[in-house]
């Protein structure tokens, strides 16, 4: 990512192709020590602990059951000949999408890209992931204990773009936690004041791969994690057994809308649109058509994917539970 004049996108460009034509890791070792650095950070973050846990019960064959960063381990032991293959495998034209917006012209942004990586050598395709989640045969469930506050995770496995149910399932995301007038926020939040913050409900924790329905909450003293965890199911119970409301659906329509204005109000959000497209799904219109199937989404559809993914054998729950501090731990 990069933010530059206009005249100045050929000495971007020339400075790019030689990075991915001819890298050198000469601060390697430095770098791995930084890494390592933030793993440890990570591990000393309650919610870090917790999500990482989360998502290593609630995945057993994905990818999204590895941090990013990968193991402490893992940073332990590669070496810059690790290193160099893992560059050498993904680091190719034939492998990298570009995205340029702003006050150019696309002529010779074309011009400029053979020129300086048109002669760049393609490589074999990186290997594609064969591996699927299988799914899922019963709840899961795990304790983390911590000396920070509370806090409940729960998960439910669900397919993304392009499947048709990724549409309600988007809306019922909102219906739940999307705002001050969502389920959630108004129930458990606001009416029964179970928690310290409104509920979060958001996809995670990425997006290339079938992935969860997340829901995260934090007790407010002195009500538990099971009081907030019955009351968050009894919400996603009523929208199984009673369609949403035409008004709610309307909520739902009008915040796409008004997200999807925001986000190609810079320049940047623009440019993420149109990437984030061409590189989950190989078509950069992708998210454009997403918001249009979910404009002819109705509350039968919510109810129908309701029913069919938010259920206790589909569902993973992580209880954060406070320890005390021991004495002379920071």
């Amino acid at each position: 990512l990069e933010y530059l004049p206009a005249n100045r996108l050929e000495l971007f460009m020339d400075l790019e192709s030689d990075r991915m034509e001819s890298p050198i890791f000469r601060e390697f070792w430095s770098e791995r020590d930084v890494i390592m650095e933030e793993r440890r950070l990570g591990e000393n973050d309650p919610d870090e602990t917790l999500g990482e846990s989360f998502y290593s019960v609630a995945f057993t064959a994905s990818p999204y059951k590895w941090p990013v960063v990968g193991w402490m381990s893992d940073l332990q032991t590669i070496d810059r000949k690790e290193l160099q293959k893992y560059s050498d495998m993904f680091y190719c034209p034939n492998n990298a999408i570009g995205v340029v917006v702003g006050d150019v012209n696309v002529e010779q942004v074309k011009k400029l890209a053979e020129k300086y990586f048109g002669s760049i050598p393609a490589k074999p395709a990186p290997p594609r992931l064969e591996t699927r989640e299988p799914k899922q045969r019963g709840e899961r469930r795990l304790v983390v204990e911590h000396t920070a506050n509370p806090k409940l995770m729960i998960g439910f496995h669900k397919p993304i773009y392009p499947n048709p149910d990724a549409a309600p399932l988007a809306v019922l995301e909102s219906i739940l936690g999307g705002g001050r007038t969502s389920r959630l926020y108004k129930t458990v939040f606001e009416e029964k004041q179970l928690t310290a913050e409104e509920p979060r409900v958001y996809d995670g924790p990425g997006e290339r791969y079938d992935n969860l329905m997340v829901i995260e909450a934090l007790p407010r003293s002195p009500h538990t994690l099971e009081e907030v965890e019955q009351a968050v199911l009894e919400q996603i119970e009523l929208i199984k057994k009673e369609p949403v409301t035409e008004r709610e659906l309307q909520r739902v329509m009008n915040q796409l809308d008004a997200d999807l204005i925001r986000s190609l109000g810079s320049n940047l959000g623009i440019a993420f649109q149109i990437a984030l497209g061409q590189l989950y799904y190989g078509d950069f219109h992708a998210n454009f058509r997403s918001f249009d199937r979910i404009k002819k989404v109705t509350a039968e559809d919510v109810q129908r994917v309701a029913n069919e993914y938010l259920n206790a054998s589909n569902r993973t729950v992580a209880y954060r539970v406070q320890t005390e501090a021991k004495a002379g731990a920071e």
